[in-house]
């Protein structure tokens, strides 16, 4: 999929032309990173990167972007070929990121070497330069019961949820037993379950090539499409052949549910 993006981009910018005065000129891949960074620093007067672009067909692209004071906070965002923000999920993401540092501080004390990427499985967008969203952002407002209380009003009452993609190297000695990481990882997830903002747990346990490949295509995501799935369908931990995603029992989502008989199962095959 990441190769058709940049092919689809190079034929896009290939066939679009800026006119003016008589003239002409291509739109290469830079330029339409460093229009999204520009446009973001206008909107929030604060600097950005732009991580990974691609046509979402016409006169519109797509880019991942994060701001350069943290790299974590990756986030989606349309444009238009002028540099007019039709949506951006900057807002959101910062309350992402918020959790998952408490996640990634409890996960510390489970795992000896694993890598965590969040994000809002469907994000609130900030449309406008004044609205709400942008507001609290330039205002450092993530209280997360006020984002959960927002995607309520927004999505009548369908509470907004997370999705946590958590690799872990086997390269690496285990911290704990399997029946105790399992308890761990129950009570984490949650606690996030309970300031009401649902879960998607993407944990993969793979051996430490696997592992780094991962982290370098995580680095430039905010959700991860198909290409991730792709990379880690064979690895554990999965409910089924389907659902690569879990829940535990504690969160009472049994669609995805892997008990924690399960868990060990898998987790002793992999050992």
């Amino acid at each position: 999929m990441k190769k058709a993006k940049k092919i689809l981009l190079i034929l896009m910018s290939a066939v679009m032309m800026i006119g003016g005065g008589g003239c002409s000129m291509f739109v290469s891949e830079s330029q339409l990173k460093q229009m999204f960074e520009n446009s973001l620093q206008e909107k929030y007067d604060e600097e950005f990167s732009c991580l990974d672009v691609w046509s979402n067909g016409g006169n519109s692209y797509w880019g991942v972007c994060a701001p350069k004071k943290n790299h974590d906070i990756r986030f989606t965002a349309l444009f238009l070929t002028g540099g007019k923000i039709t949506y951006e999920g900057y807002y959101a993401a910062c309350v992402a990121e918020k959790i998952e540092e408490d996640v990634q501080m409890k996960l510390e004390n489970v795992f000896n070497d694993f890598y965590l990427h969040s994000c809002m499985t469907v994000p609130l967008k900030s449309r406008e330069t004044n609205d709400i969203y942008a507001e609290n952002v330039r205002n450092k407002s993530f209280d997360i019961d006020e984002y959960v209380n927002l995607a309520n009003e927004k999505w009548k009452n369908d509470k907004p949820s997370l999705s946590f993609y958590l690799c872990v190297n086997t390269s690496v000695s285990d911290k704990l037993s399997f029946e105790e990481e399992y308890d761990m990882l129950s009570d984490i997830f949650l606690k996030v379950n309970n300031m009401g903002v649902g879960t998607i747990v993407y944990l993969k346990f793979m051996p430490e090539k696997q592992y780094l490949e991962c982290i370098e295509y995580l680095e430039k995501c905010d959700y991860a499409y198909s290409t991730f799935d792709n990379m880690v369908r064979d690895y554990p931990l999965k409910a089924s052949d389907v659902n690569l995603n879990i829940s535990f029992e504690s969160e009472n989502e049994s669609y995805v549910l892997i008990t924690k008989e399960q868990y060990i199962n898998q987790r002793k095959e992999i050992n």
